[in-house]
């Protein structure tokens, strides 16, 4: 990072709460140099995760993260374990199903998978 990135990084930093993503975006520079940045301030207790929030597809949970060294906000379940594991068999289930439609001609024959 140059000098004009790691003074943006900083502004951006105490002007309020943040994600990795939105940082990287902010400051022109990947979402990996960002978090390798991310990994020293946590560790030196200079920012924390204040709220954790999902992507536009609802499934990965993202970090998001303030100034100070304040206690780490744990990640909120947004599903029992019981509704992931039917999801999980569902979704098994539909992928088993669609591998056995597929047929495979031998010879002008189908042959059913």
């Amino acid at each position: 990072m140059n000098a004009k990135q790691t003074v943006s990084l900083f502004k951006a930093i105490i002007e309020g709460p943040f994600t990795r993503i939105d940082m990287a975006q902010r400051i022109d520079v990947t979402p990996k140099s960002v978090g390798r940045i991310i990994s020293e301030l946590k560790s030196q207790k200079m920012i924390h995760v204040i709220d954790y929030t999902s992507e536009s597809d609802g499934r990965n949970r993202v970090k998001v993260y303030a100034l100070g060294g304040g206690e780490n906000a744990k990640p909120k379940r947004t599903q029992s374990q019981e509704e992931r594991s039917r999801k999980s068999y569902l979704r098994k289930a539909k992928k088993k199903r669609d591998l056995n439609i597929k047929t495979t001609f031998v010879g002008g024959v189908p042959l059913w998978q």
